[in-house]
């Protein structure tokens, strides 16, 4: 039944992967010899073009995204599950992590222009398709119905973040990993950090990495 339901939501997701186009003014990318190469343009002129476009798209802050990679390696992290992709700049952070373990991002966004928007990203970044999926609709009704269990999710949905981990929750492995991006509002989080005083399997800290976010980084305490 699960199988059904989740390919009846998905066949109805726009994934486009041949028809996404990269923003206008975006990087072209060039010829790459190696991964590292890739990488390096990157980490070098992809991403610095996408901070100049930061306050469009509610981007982490690069210490913010230079974090989570470090998790997703440090954790060794297979299978993530984004929810708020925007235009993609925190799923080449997250992206990048998961080429050093060979795992894949599923990263779901509802705004149709920024799944556009993020495939030419990932695309440019040689990601898409082959360590990112991208997923178009409401994180409320597509989360559900994926296949299988993620090890690492990572929620950047604003300030009030508890329904979308209430929805990622069933889809966790036991040793998962929760990060939910905080803005910096002194009350963001708030409803999520309480719920999360009740899960006593939980352990949670907020990380700042220098920015004026944080992230809120959840483990389950082992039986």
């Amino acid at each position: 039944m699960l199988r059904s339901r989740s390919l009846t939501v998905l066949s109805l997701l726009f994934i486009g992967l041949a028809s996404a186009s990269a923003q206008p003014g975006a990087p072209d990318p060039p010829k790459f010899a190696s991964d590292a190469e890739r990488h390096g343009w990157v980490l070098n002129t992809l991403m610095p073009w996408m901070e100049t476009l930061s306050r469009t798209y509610h981007n982490v802050p690069r210490s913010d995204g230079e974090y989570l990679r470090w998790l997703v390696v440090a954790a060794k992290r297979k299978r993530a599950l984004e929810v708020g992709t925007s235009n993609g700049y925190s799923a080449l952070w997250l992206g990048l992590g998961l080429e050093a373990t060979k795992g894949h991002l599923t990263t779901v966004e509802i705004d149709p222009k920024r799944v556009q928007d993020a495939q030419g990203n990932l695309r440019a970044a040689g990601m898409l398709g082959k360590v990112v999926t991208t997923l178009e609709g409401d994180a409320l009704k597509v989360v559900p119905a994926l296949e299988g269990k993620f090890d690492f999710a990572f929620i950047d949905i604003g300030p009030k973040a508890l329904p979308f981990f209430e929805a990622v929750e069933p889809k966790l492995t036991e040793d998962a990993v929760v990060a939910v991006h905080k803005p910096p509002s002194a009350d963001a989080l708030s409803d999520y950090l309480e719920a999360m005083k009740k899960r006593p399997e939980w352990l949670v800290t907020v990380v700042q990495t220098g920015a004026r976010t944080g992230i809120a980084v959840s483990v389950r305490q082992p039986r």
